[in-house]
C-alpha cells in the first residue's frame, strides 16, 4: 500500500499512537503460473497492509453504480469520466460508511464528498480480476527527473475505474495505461490484472514511465514492495512500454543496459536499491533448499527478465518451486514470517481456471486481519449477488490509553513511537464486524497470551478443511450448471453461510482463550 498520501487523514492519527516494528506499508504479492500448480489454475494474490486495527469492508458494488459521463472526483485530486456505465464487481473497500473517507486528503477534497474511497482488489462480472497496489518506489534521481503528477491517478481510484469498465484483462490493461498515459500517475505500484485466460503485470516507479508483460504459465512472481522487472528487452512483441522509458533514465543518469540493443535493467535504472527481508522468507517456503539471507540474496535471484546471452527470450525468474503448489500452498504463503502481519487488512487469492465456463473460471479466496490467524472464505465472484453483513458495517475505533482497562473490551499491550506505554483498546462492539472479531483474537494471542496461538491456528485449521470440503462440491456444481441465475442464489448463500461460520468461529475462539 502506498505511503505518500494514504496517510493524509485519519491513518495519521492511528499511525502516531502505535508502534510498528516494521514499516507498515508491506504488502506482499504472488504469483504461480497453471504449469506449476497441481490442479492446472492459475493464481494471484496480494495480503494489503497498511496497520494494526484499520477496518476493511467487502462487498459487492452494483452495476450501474457509476455512470457514463459521470464525472469522478478521488481522494487527492484525480479527476475522470466514465465512459460506460460499471460492471458489478466484488472489492475490499477502505470503510467510509460512517460518511466519511479515511484517505481524502483534507487539503485537495472534502473527505465528505461522495466517492469510492481506495478499493484495493476485487473480481467484476466480466471475470476481470485485479489487485492494486503493491507499493514500489523510485531511486532519487529518477524521481527527480520524472516525478510523480499531484492530479494522476493514485492507488485509491485504480481498482473502481479498471473493474468498473473492463471486459478482459488485457482491456483492463489498456484502460490503466490509458489514462498513465493522459493523467500521468501520483505513486509508484505494481500491479496484476487477470482473467480465466491470462495475467497481466505492470510496474511504474515515476509519474510518467511504466512498463507491462503478460505472465507466463510456467513462471512465479514474489514481491514484497520491490521493483521486479530487470533487464528487459523492449524489443520483445510481449513487452508494453512507454517510448521514453529508456531516454527518462540516460537524462536522470540511471539508466543501465544496452540502449543499441532497446534494453533496460528497469529496476536498475528506476528503484531504490534495497532488499526487503520478506524476500528471502517468500523464497525459502517456496523452495526450502534455498536457505537465503538477505545477505545472500542477488536481484537476479527473483527478477523477471526476458534476455539470455543477448537474445530475447519468454519471460522468466530463476525462481523453482520444490514441489508443484496447491490452493493450500497459496494460503499458507500468507503465513510466513513477515507476510504474516498485526498489520494485515485482508488477503485475497485469484484461482483462474481456463477449461471451465466463465462464471465458475475465477474463484475468489478472501481473509481478513492476519495471515496467521484467519480462515478464507470463497465467493464466485461473477454470480455472487451480495457478501455476508459482517464484511459491511462500521464500529468503534481503537484507542489508546495509558491506565489499564478494566477488561469489559478487549485490549492489548502498546507502547507508543514517544515510549510511552499503556494500551490499545478495541471497539467495544467488534464482535459485530468480520475484520474486527478475528483483528481482537489475533492480537490476544500476538501480544496477551501467546500460550493460545496453537489453540487458535488448529481451530481456524478445522475450519478451514470443512470449508474447502464445500467448495470442492460446490465448484463442480457451478461448472455443471445450466441455470446460472438459480447457481447465483446458490452460491452467493453458501459463502455467506461460510463467511457467518467464520465470524462466529472467531468470535468464540476470544471467548473460549479469555475464560480464564
Amino acid at each position: 500500500m502506498k505511503m505518500m498520501k494514504k496517510l493524509a487523514a485519519a491513518v495519521i492519527a492511528l499511525m502516531l499512537v502505535t508502534s510498528l516494528s516494521v514499516s507498515a506499508f508491506a504488502c506482499t504479492s504472488i504469483y504461480v503460473g497453471s504449469d506449476l500448480t497441481d490442479d492446472g489454475d492459475a493464481y494471484f494474490a496480494r495480503s494489503e497492509d497498511l496497520d494494526n486495527s484499520y477496518n476493511k469492508v467487502f462487498y459487492v458494488s452494483p452495476a450501474g453504480n457509476h455512470k457514463a459521463g459521470e464525472a469522478y472526483t478521488g481522494c487527492y485530486g484525480f479527476e475522470y469520466t466514465f465512459e460506460k456505465d460499471s460492471y458489478a464487481y466484488t472489492a475490499f473497500r477502505d470503510d467510509n460508511l460512517a460518511g466519511e473517507c479515511p484517505d481524502c486528503d483534507p487539503e485537495v477534497v472534502d473527505p465528505t464528498h461522495e466517492h469510492t474511497p481506495y478499493e484495493a482488489g476485487g473480481t467484476n462480472e466480466m471475470g476481470v480480476s485485479m489487485t492494486a497496489t503493491v507499493s514500489i518506489y523510485p531511486n532519487e534521481a529518477i524521481e527527480e527527473a520524472d516525478p510523480y503528477v499531484d492530479t494522476g491517478i493514485e492507488e485509491a481510484e485504480i481498482v473502481t475505474v479498471v473493474l468498473s469498465q473492463a471486459d478482459s484483462a488485457k482491456d483492463g490493461l489498456d484502460i490503466l495505461m490509458g489514462i498513465y498515459d493522459e493523467y500521468g500517475m501520483c505513486g509508484g505500484s505494481s500491479i496484476m490484472i487477470g482473467d480465466q485466460n491470462e495475467v497481466w503485470y505492470i510496474e511504474n516507479c515515476t509519474g510518467t514511465q511504466y512498463i507491462a508483460m503478460k505472465l507466463p504459465s510456467d513462471l512465479i512472481l514474489i514481491n514484497p514492495n520491490m521493483s521486479l522487472f530487470g533487464l528487459i528487452d523492449l524489443d520483445d512483441e510481449n513487452v508494453i512500454a512507454t517510448p521514453d522509458l529508456i531516454k527518462t533514465a540516460q537524462d536522470a543518469g540511471t539508466f543501465v543496459g544496452d540502449e543499441a540493443e532497446n534494453q533496460i535493467n528497469y529496476r536498475a535504472s528506476y528503484s531504490e536499491d534495497y532488499m526487503d527481508a520478506r524476500m528471502p522468507n517468500c523464497l525459502n517456503y517456496v523452495n526450502a533448499g534455498y536457505e537465503y539471507t538477505v545477505d545472500s540474496l542477488a536481484y537476479e535471484d527473483f527478477c523477471l527478465s526476458n534476455v539470455k546471452d543477448g537474445q530475447i527470450v519468454p519471460l522468466y525468474t530463476n525462481i523453482e518451486a520444490d514441489r508443484t503448489f496447491s490452493l493450500q500452498d497459496l494460503k499458507d504463503f500468507y503465513k510466513v514470517e513477515k507476510v504474516a502481519r498485526d498489520a494485515n487488512l485482508d488477503i485475497h487469492i485469484f484461482q483462474l481456471d481456463a477449461d471451465v465456463p466463465a462464471e465458475a473460471g475465477t474463484v475468489e479466496w478472501v481473509a481478513m486481519d492476519d495471515g496467521a490467524y484467519t480462515v478464507f472464505v470463497p465467493y464466485w465472484p461473477m454470480l455472487t449477488k451480495d457478501t455476508y453483513e459482517a464484511y459491511q458495517v462500521t464500529v468503534g475505533e481503537a484507542e489508546f490509553v495509558e491506565e489499564e482497562p478494566d477488561g469489559s473490551t478487549p485490549y492489548y499491550p502498546r507502547t507508543l513511537r514517544d515510549g510511552t506505554e499503556g494500551f490499545m483498546v478495541e471497539p467495544a462492539d467488534w464482535a459485530d464486524s468480520m475484520y474486527w472479531s478475528f483483528n481482537v483474537v489475533s492480537n490476544y494471542v500476538l501480544y496477551v497470551d501467546e500460550s493460545q496461538q496453537q489453540t487458535v491456528a488448529d481451530a481456524y485449521a478445522d475450519l478451514q478443511a470443512s470449508i474447502d470440503e464445500e467448495f470442492v462440491s460446490l465448484q463442480a456444481q457451478v461448472e455443471g450448471a445450466e441455470d446460472m441465475e438459480a447457481m447465483a442464489d446458490t452460491v452467493t448463500a453458501a459463502s455467506m453461510e461460510m463467511a457467518q461460520q467464520a465470524h462466529q468461529t472467531a468470535v468464540d475462539l476470544y471467548a473460549q482463550i479469555t475464560a480464564k
